[in-house]
């Protein structure tokens, strides 16, 4: 009984993680999808609580334009934790994909960066329209304390 040849291990041109370092990816994908489970919860009390302003403020009869900031700012709350919930999610899944799989994980780390890249853009995007909307209020605020 003769035996074949055994096969040469298939070697990718790509990059490759080593057991360290898929460890440290791994715990940052475990706690990356703790941060979305959670994010994702806040979300879902933030919409709860979005829906009971609003059906509060409808009961109302004539309720003034003011009466509606808070079912805005709940509703922005929402989107937001619920944008960065499944932004972080698919990041997650992407680190968690470097560990598992083989010759892939230059692909997944990219692509765990992108979705990074665009949630960040995101934030940065919504903390400079708060930035400009709290000096528009402050100005607002000081105009209309002087007026008077």
């Amino acid at each position: 009984m003769s035996t074949s040849p055994q096969q040469p291990e298939f070697k990718s041109a790509q990059y490759e993680f080593n057991a360290e370092q898929n460890r440290t990816i791994g715990e940052l994908a475990a706690a990356m999808s703790v941060v979305a489970t959670l994010m994702k919860v806040a979300g879902l009390v933030f919409l709860i609580f979005f829906g009971l302003v609003l059906y509060g403020v409808l009961q109302t009869e004539g309720p003034p334009i003011s009466a509606y900031a808070p079912v805005v700012g709940l509703g922005a709350a929402a989107l937001l934790c619920l944008a960065i919930a499944f932004w972080t999610s698919g990041s997650a899944h992407s680190f968690r994909r470097i560990v598992e799989s083989q010759n892939r994980d230059i692909w997944h780390l990219m692509n765990a960066l992108s979705s990074l890249r665009d949630m960040y853009g995101l934030l940065r995007t919504i903390i400079i329209a708060a930035l400009v909307l709290a000096a528009v209020g402050a100005a607002l605020a000081l105009f209309h304390g002087s007026a008077r």
